[in-house]
């Protein structure tokens, strides 16, 4: 068998480790000129988003051999929406890097290769690529390729607006903002990388193109805000946009010999726009089937359930007022609610539908 993977993100690499695992290589082809996002960003790794895996870093060492270190864990994750905060806590999950930091999950995953070779700016054509090897992985990220050869359904695009700030932060703790004024039907998050410096993030549904034309607008609400909050001063360095931005899934988890993987999937939840651990079983997952070790659309079925059930959720928050998010924010001072939150096993993303349907009933 020969193996092509298009694309060295976490799904691609993880792909190509597990197959290596199982006495395979594979040609990985990169478009760019090394590893990792175009732009510096951390992420949030939660078990909420995929339960029933409860430390995924954890789940990935023992299970599969696949090791990452994460930047911290997270153990309070604050809550705020125009004039309510509240926070949970517990073991949330794990802070990562993504971009061009040494220290990133991709440049982590490309470190523990051995076999295997990226082929680094190379603008691989699937139509050659196919004709050349057995077995092809799609892992792009970008659904735009998926859709060249398969039905993907877009949930949603979305717009980013974001910066590194310097600040005074605690490491374990996430701070994250749910106000229409300045993130329609969206969120805002602050999440740290060290005691210094953090990711500071809006993002939100492009319904509107207005809401786009005053992106501007609502990242400097953000930034006020938010310094408002963590009662600072947030120091702006290297400020990043993205547009367009989709979320969604595809028909077809495998169409003969090619797999589709990562975003390119369906491995971003729509709920929090959050996709690592998605990602990484999916790479995993295709190789296990190529190494007839397990059949990829089965094994992918926690996944895309995990992705619907994530939908429903994000359509429940985005008819949500102002108003109604303060009542679930001052809510999370219940404690039930903050046991079904912290406890993956119970099915939080179901948990938390059930506990906005209250407030997005007519």
């Amino acid at each position: 068998m020969k193996t092509a993977i298009i694309g060295a993100g976490l799904a691609g690499l993880s792909c190509a480790l597990t197959l290596e695992k199982h006495g395979q290589s594979a040609d990985i082809f990169e478009q760019g000129k090394e590893i990792g996002l175009r732009y510096d960003i951390a992420e949030l790794m939660t078990p909420i988003l995929h339960a029933p895996i409860n430390d995924s870093v954890k789940f990935f060492s023992e299970t599969y051999d696949i090791h990452l270190k994460p930047a911290s864990n997270v153990q309070k994750i604050y809550v705020h929406s125009e004039n309510e905060s509240a926070y949970v806590e517990g073991k949330i999950g794990f802070i990562n890097m993504r971009g061009k930091y040494k220290d990133s999950y991709e440049k982590q995953l490309a470190q523990q290769l051995v076999h295997s070779k990226i082929h680094y700016d190379s603008h691989a054509v699937y139509e050659n690529i196919s004709k050349e090897y057995t077995h092809v992985i799609v892992a792009t990220g970008d659904p735009q390729d998926t859709q060249q050869i398969q039905p993907y359904d877009i949930a949603l695009p979305s717009a980013f607006a974001g910066a590194i700030v310097k600040g005074d932060f605690v490491r374990n703790e996430v701070h994250t903002w749910f106000n229409n004024d300045f993130a329609p039907k969206g969120m805002g998050y602050l999440i740290p990388h060290s005691k210094t410096e953090g990711t500071l993030v809006i993002v939100y549904p492009q319904y509107e193109d207005e809401w786009l034309e005053k992106r501007n607008e609502f990242w400097e609400t953000m930034v006020k805000e938010a310094s408002r909050t963590l009662n600072q001063e947030l120091i702006i360095e290297h400020e990043f946009t993205i547009s367009d931005y989709m979320v969604g899934k595809c028909h077809y988890p495998r169409i003969g010999n090619t797999f589709f993987v990562g975003n390119c999937l369906g491995a971003i939840t729509p709920f929090l726009g959050f996709g690592q651990t998605g990602s990484i079983l999916s790479g995993i997952y295709a190789a296990l089937d190529i190494c007839g070790q397990g059949d990829y659309e089965k094994l992918c079925k926690p996944l895309l359930k995990d992705y619907d059930q994530s939908l429903v959720l994000r359509r429940g928050i985005e008819r949500l007022s102002n108003h109604q998010l303060d009542l679930i924010t001052k809510s999370l001072h219940n404690q039930v609610v903050r046991k079904i939150i912290t406890q993956p096993n119970l099915g939080v993303l179901k948990g938390l539908s059930h506990l906005l349907k209250p407030f997005t009933s007519k």
